[in-house]
């Protein structure tokens, strides 16, 4: 059965960003990046939460440019999230089938905690998972400084 592991569950959440794959009913694939969203009093919500070892959730924002990820996910819920960890050198793939959650009402109360100004949420199950290997990607210092947070 595939999961998660723990102690990679921790970076995936401390990532900066994160690569979504999606595929229309036509078999057009489309591929977007998704970032942190800056928070008013400082630092930024969780790019993405492992909520189980085979489940995660990442939120979808007003103006964020996903319409075409969400509109496939809508026809097929197949999805492909790249995380690239320069700092250690690693790819990280997640496969699943992912499911929109549009009714802030109905959500967790922990997903409001996470991510306040989202508008819907993006849940999904896990159906593949790889890590890759050391040296797959190159190691880069990311300057938090110099990112500029979504609005």
């Amino acid at each position: 059965m595939v999961s998660i592991p723990a102690a990679e569950a921790a970076v995936l959440e401390a990532l900066p960003f994160f690569m979504l794959g999606t595929v229309d009913a036509a078999g057009a694939a489309d591929c977007s990046h998704r970032g942190r969203m800056a928070r008013g009093e400082g630092g930024h919500d969780p790019l993405v939460k492992v909520t189980g070892p085979r489940r995660l959730v990442f939120p979808d924002y007003k103006g964020n440019a996903m319409f075409n990820s969400l509109g496939n996910l809508i026809q097929r819920p197949a999805v492909s999230l790249l995380f690239l960890d320069f700092a250690r050198g690693l790819r990280l793939r997640v496969d699943g089938d992912a499911v929109i959650h549009d009714d802030p009402t109905r959500w967790p109360d922990a997903w409001h905690g996470w991510w306040p100004a989202a508008l819907r949420c993006i849940e999904v199950a896990v159906t593949g998972y790889d890590a890759g290997s050391a040296g797959t990607v190159p190691r880069l210092r990311l300057d938090e400084a110099a990112v500029t947070p979504l609005r």
